[in-house]
């Protein structure tokens, strides 16, 4: 599951949004000072709508291997699993919190050169329940999932574009993971088809 398919509205109603953000907030470009005037810039925010997609094509799993990798329980079991390199161990996670935010951008072009780029700010705060981490030779293999519910938000500028509340969903039975090297190393995944 991506980021996109948590937080983005139909494609006709995020084109929508997107101009009445524009057009109350005055969007100012990044590094090219240029504001959108009123009425202006027609063709953007269908555009910006059809590119928004590709910018949250971000896993969830990878989301949440981010908030794993900094836990000290973690890089314990991880630790302990590498004296027992043939033995599964488990890790049952309580009940967490995971937020992270994220700043893509789109970069405007005209007669091939940048002249700006379009900033946004993605929030996500991601409640799960009911995850067991299995560990084995010091790298966590899979992830059986439980329930997932959150909010997220998207930014552009100081406007508002998509602001939503996530009802728990169901993520699918166990996803491999394949993060290894102690709760200080990069997530390394591979990806569930």
């Amino acid at each position: 599951m991506m980021l996109s398919q948590l937080l983005l509205p139909a494609p006709a109603d995020l084109s929508a949004r997107v101009a009445d953000a524009l057009a109350d907030e005055n969007v100012v470009l990044q590094g090219g000072g240029i504001a959108f005037p009123a009425g202006g810039w027609r063709l953007l925010p269908a555009a910006v709508g059809r590119h928004l997609a590709g910018l949250l094509d971000v896993g969830i799993l990878d989301i949440l291997v981010g908030g794993w990798n900094k836990s000290h329980e973690l890089g314990a079991q991880l630790e302990k699993s590498r004296s027992s390199p043939d033995k599964d161990f488990f890790l049952p996670l309580a009940e967490h919190k995971i937020a992270s935010k994220h700043h893509p951008y789109l970069a405007l072009h005209k007669d091939g050169q940048e002249i700006g780029r379009l900033p946004f700010t993605v929030s996500l705060e991601l409640v799960l329940q009911g995850a067991v981490l299995r560990i084995r030779n010091g790298t966590i293999h899979d992830a059986e999932t439980g329930q997932i519910k959150g909010k997220g938000s998207i930014r552009c500028g100081g406007a508002i574009i998509v602001e939503k509340d996530l009802k728990a969903i169901s993520l699918p039975g166990t996803m491999p993971v394949g993060l290894g090297g102690g709760a200080n190393a990069p997530a390394r995944l591979a990806r569930a088809s």
